[in-house]
């Protein structure tokens, strides 16, 4: 079995309230979730417009697979409009 948890802070852009911020993070958390079937859950900055920080956990047979699903997930977080990765912090078993 092979494990990978991912951190990733984000930095948001165009937010004017933390009622837009969580209907953009929520929406991230769902299409992840959707077209990945992994775990995935917002960490911190939760009062913060501008950053957020979303744990994503993989679990799979193969390593390659783990790898594949880690680069999709990166994939669509930095094809999201108005969402640049700052960090990433990948830790795998």
């Amino acid at each position: 079995m092979h494990v990978a948890v991912l951190s990733y802070r984000i930095r948001l852009f165009g937010i004017n309230s933390l009622k837009e911020k969580r209907s953009l993070v929520k929406s991230l958390i769902n299409e992840i979730r959707t077209k990945y079937n992994v775990s995935v859950c917002e960490l911190d900055l939760n009062d913060s417009k501008n950053w957020a920080e979303i744990g994503v956990a993989v679990i799979s047979s193969a390593q390659e697979i783990v790898d594949r699903v880690a680069e999709g997930v990166t994939s669509i977080i930095e094809n999201t409009d108005g969402v640049q990765i700052a960090e990433i912090e990948r830790e795998g078993w």
